[in-house]
């Protein structure tokens, strides 16, 4: 199914699975429900709302489906708070200035100039390493689809 048309959901398609984003959902012969070939979830889904259920699992889980993709139902909407922002100052700006504390409290013993290069670059790595962690909790700048289908390409997807 192409991603860049909208199509209402059908009781006799095929979509991408909400679970593991992996496998595709289709009718379960002489049932009401769906079933993922690559996670083995059964879902049901119900045409008029729109919405899948997954039926497996002592946990409500439910998504939407946009006309491209599955939006979850389950999941509260996430809200930064103060004490969230400060932590993630913290985060990015301590560590580094740890470092650099180290490097000024005991600088390097040799005289040339280009021994103090490294504590420096050092500073610097684990600023920017900690600052693309937080980007990556807050903001979502990293995708994570491109590493699940590296990981599991080249998989047979059947159960021996």
């Amino acid at each position: 199914m192409s991603e860049s048309t909208a199509k209402p959901l059908e009781a006799n398609g095929v979509y991408l699975c909400p679970v593991c984003r992996h496998g595709q959902i289709a009718p379960m012969v002489l049932m009401d429900t769906y079933a993922c070939n690559f996670c083995r979830h059964i879902l049901s889904l119900d045409v008029v709302h729109q919405t899948a259920r997954l039926e497996d699992s002592a946990m409500t889980f439910r998504w939407q489906w946009t006309g491209t993709n599955w939006r979850s139902l389950s999941t509260p909407p996430v809200s930064l708070t103060y004490t969230a922002i400060m932590l993630a100052i913290l985060l990015v700006t301590l560590p580094p200035a740890l470092i650099w504390l180290g490097y000024r409290i005991f600088p390097p013993l040799s005289s040339d100039p280009r021994a103090h290069w490294f504590p420096l670059f050092w500073v610097g790595l684990t600023f920017f390493a900690h600052l693309l962690m937080i980007l990556r909790i807050f903001a979502g700048l990293l995708p994570t689809t491109p590493f699940v289908g590296l990981h599991f390409r080249g998989r047979s997807h059947r159960v021996p």
